[in-house]
């Protein structure tokens, strides 16, 4: 079939899908983010799936990493001198097919080494192409968060925290209580640094547990990292160390890249000047969620939007 092209917080992702292969079938959560043609001039990801085992045979891979909250002991990321490796094994461990994703240095064109009989079965292919623009986007200013998105006509905020910390409970409130806000991502949205230094959080595909994939960008106002707490106490963080140490860990780049880690500092510092960074120790309450809108109303003189 010919390669599919998706745009996501103003990035342009080409996936090139074996003949026959029902991509809205396979890909559901990214329908509302296909496009027809090649837009010129937008920063570009290439992916291409094929249904066969890889050939390729790494001289001395370096195990990066083989934790992870998605897939358990199945997962693996490893690093050669030509690429990046991404895989996850089959559910069933007696079958010893596995997952594979070999991506470039700056994860701008990644193959996947598909299961054919899993295709419409598993998300680990949604999975994969993720790892893939979250990395190779950050070179465009763009980075991928773990968060809860809420947002109205004007704006959005965006809540952090570990996960069980209540992120999406807190999201929920605020939709209840506070007038038009409605979810706009659960998991995993994006945000951009514009041309003028402002930042906008999109939809994306991801959202986690949550099926809420809206193709859809908002000037963010604030964010906010969410710690459980016997009352509700909001603070706001300054522009420097704190604010950085409250965003850090929900941003995701390779340690181990210096030209990606980098990029993500330099988000990070872009996000910094322009949204305002609190912490909210809270319960899971409605008063939780009038105090950390009234806060963030109040710091960006919000009452008349």
């Amino acid at each position: 079939m010919p390669i599919v092209h998706y745009i996501v917080a103003e990035n342009l992702l080409s996936i090139d899908l074996p003949e026959g292969v029902d991509v809205d079938q396979c890909l559901p959560s990214f329908v509302d983010f296909k496009v027809s043609g090649v837009p010129s001039g937008i920063f570009q990801i290439n992916l291409k799936v094929v249904f066969e085992t890889t050939d390729y045979t790494s001289n001395n891979p370096k195990l990066l990493s083989d934790i992870s909250i998605v897939w358990g002991d199945r997962f693996k990321f490893e690093e050669d001198e030509s690429y990046y490796i991404t895989s996850v094994e089959n559910m069933d461990k007696s079958d010893k097919r596995i997952w594979q994703m070999l991506s470039s240095k700056n994860f701008h064109n990644s193959t996947i080494y598909a299961r054919e009989e899993d295709i419409y079965q598993t998300n680990i292919l949604s999975w994969l192409v993720m790892v893939a623009f979250g990395q190779s986007v950050l070179a465009n200013d763009t980075a991928l968060i773990h968060a809860s998105v809420v947002g109205n006509a004007a704006y959005g905020v965006a809540f952090l925290g570990k996960s069980g910390t209540g992120k999406s409970t807190h999201s929920r409130l605020w939709i209840k209580h506070n007038a038009g806000f409605r979810l706009l991502n659960d998991d995993n949205p994006a945000i951009r640094i514009q041309k003028d230094g402002s930042a906008r959080i999109y939809g994306t595909p991801w959202s986690g547990k949550t099926p809420c994939y809206i193709n859809k960008s908002l000037p963010l106002k604030a964010i906010v990292r969410l710690d459980q707490a016997p009352n509700n106490q909001f603070v706001w963080k300054n522009k420097g160390a704190q604010g950085l140490l409250t965003l850090l860990p929900s941003f995701t780049a390779l340690r181990w890249n210096n030209t990606i880690f980098s990029s993500m500092i330099n988000i990070l510092e872009n996000i910094m000047h322009t949204v305002a960074v609190g912490h909210l120790y809270c319960l899971p309450d409605e008063g939780a969620a009038t105090l950390c809108y009234q806060e963030i109303n109040n710091i960006n003189n919000l009452n008349n939007e």
